[in-house]
């Protein structure tokens, strides 16, 4: 029997979009799916070299002359595990399971960010008594690694002026604004020496991560700063040549996890009471963001032959204890809004190198030149090279929005409560596509999910109907 019983399109097409992997840069599969879709509804679409689609549908009876509208989401997700999970995100589906009216997938992220979008678009692609004006879907790629897909996007593809967001929202809240942001990866060297000297595994686990737009002000503990101050602690009492590092796994989701395998030359007892005492004072920092903080330590059974240098070791190790990372600043105009910030998301071993990958974000060019310029520095004076991947531009507050007139309007009609507006610190593809075409008159909506880019993502089966019900009377109204 299917996970969602319901013989409702959004649920069927949830979770057929769940059967095939979609991570970004992995996306080809999903891309296809759409366009056989379309071509199966005998709609006309389009799919560029990047593999982002547009699907285009002609308006219902009576609103065959409206003014067209862009429906919009993004076809990749997060692929984040627990750490002793076995999945593979490049082949396996997710294993849904529903709990308490919550959609959860066993292990995993669910990709509710941003499947709930897909499933939404092709329900109405699908449908033929819902009313509607002329559709463009646009279905986006690589959204979770700096928004690639939508700059690919050429504006004489789309019809519309008039815009309708999926990637944001919960319920009655709906957003106006959003942050820029810069993705930036820090690369040090690391020598490779005949190692002879026993070697340990440091794992940092029991954080609580999260979407690191919507959770850094929380200011909760990073695996990969807490793991390398335990390991800056240690240096100062002892050599220490790192073997291994994983540390988070994307850049935009605040790492929960950490694991370091290193060599030391002096004994146990020694790195165990480091540890302990840096862990106890780490642990009250972090009493209320963090209570299930904990880490282990364990001696490898065999010595590893080969391992990074000393020099090379220390000098990543003073780099990650140093670098910046987590919330800076706030709004003085709008309650609650975080306007600078920067995640330590990731950090790997590969090539003989460590990259530390990072997310900046904020409205203000300025804001993330200046954090670029301080990790810049920072890493030249520890010889290490920073590269910016990619920069992307916010979306600005405008007062006068006839859709977010409708909106309203709408969220009284349809929930019975008065509508919320509301400013993100998370990048969003609405700045894009607002530049590209400055005329977009933008809405968001979505249903209540909590838990994004972690394995504890769910999202509330009950607001997800309700919210496809809203979508449905916004584009009667259009």
């Amino acid at each position: 029997m299917a996970v969602l019983t319901e013989s409702i399109a959004i649920f069927k097409y949830f979770e057929e979009i769940s059967k095939i992997p979609r991570g970004f840069f992995n996306e080809e599969k999903i891309s296809n799916y759409l366009v056989e879709f379309a071509k199966e509804h005998h709609l006309e679409y389009f799919q560029d070299d990047m593999k982002n689609v547009i699907i285009y549908k002609d308006g219902t009876l009576g609103y065959e002359n409206h003014p067209p509208v862009m429906l919009q989401g993004h076809i990749d997700m997060v692929c984040e595990k627990d750490y002793d999970y076995n999945h593979d995100f490049e082949n396996d589906p997710l294993k849904l399971y529903v709990e308490d009216g919550y959609l959860h997938a066993k292990g995993t992220t669910l990709g509710a960010d941003d499947g709930y979008a897909i499933s939404y678009m092709l329900a109405i692609l699908e449908s033929k008594d819902i009313a509607h004006p002329p559709l463009d879907c646009v279905f986006t790629v690589q959204e979770e690694v700096g928004m690639l897909g939508v700059r690919n996007l050429k504006a004489d593809k789309i019809r519309a002026k008039r815009m309708i967001s999926m990637d944001t929202g919960n319920e009655a809240v709906t957003c106006v604004s959003s942050s820029g942001g810069r993705r930036v990866t820090v690369t040090k060297e690391l020598g490779l020496i005949n190692n002879d000297w026993d070697t340990y595994k440091l794992k940092i686990e029991g954080l609580l991560g999260g979407h690191s737009g919507k959770y850094i002000s929380k200011e909760r503990g990073n695996a990969n700063k807490i793991a390398f101050r335990m390991l800056q602690h240690l240096s100062k009492k002892a050599n220490i040549r790192l073997v291994n590092v994983v540390g988070g796994l994307k850049a935009n989701a605040i790492a929960r996890e950490c694991v370091v395998e290193f060599a030391v030359d002096t004994s146990l007892s020694v790195v165990q009471q480091i540890f302990e005492n840096t862990m106890a004072q780490i642990k009250t920092e972090l009493e209320f963001s963090d209570p299930n903080l904990t880490y282990s330590l364990n001696k490898l059974s065999k010595k590893v032959p080969v391992s990074f240098d000393e020099k090379t070791s220390q000098e990543a190790v003073d780099l990650i204890y140093l670098l910046p990372d987590g919330f800076k600043a706030k709004s003085m105009v709008i309650d609650d809004l975080t306007t600078i910030s920067l995640n330590l998301g990731q950090v790997e071993l590969t090539d003989n190198s460590i990259k530390c990958h990072y997310l900046i974000r904020s409205p203000l060019t300025s804001a993330r030149e200046e954090l670029t310029n301080e990790i810049k520095l920072l890493s030249s004076l520890l010889n290490a090279r920073v590269q910016i991947e990619s920069d992307y531009p916010g979306w600005n507050y405008e007062a006068n929005s006839f859709m977010r007139d409708i909106l309203k309007e709408v969220i009284k009609e349809q929930l019975g409560i008065d509508m919320i507006t509301q400013a993100s610190h998370g990048g969003l593809e609405i700045g894009i596509l607002k530049g590209l075409i400055p005329e977009l008159d933008i809405i968001t909506i979505g249903p209540e999910c909590s838990g994004a880019h972690t394995p504890e993502e769910k999202m509330n089966l009950n607001s997800f109907l309700k919210m496809y019900e809203v979508l449905k009377l916004i584009l009667a109204k259009l």
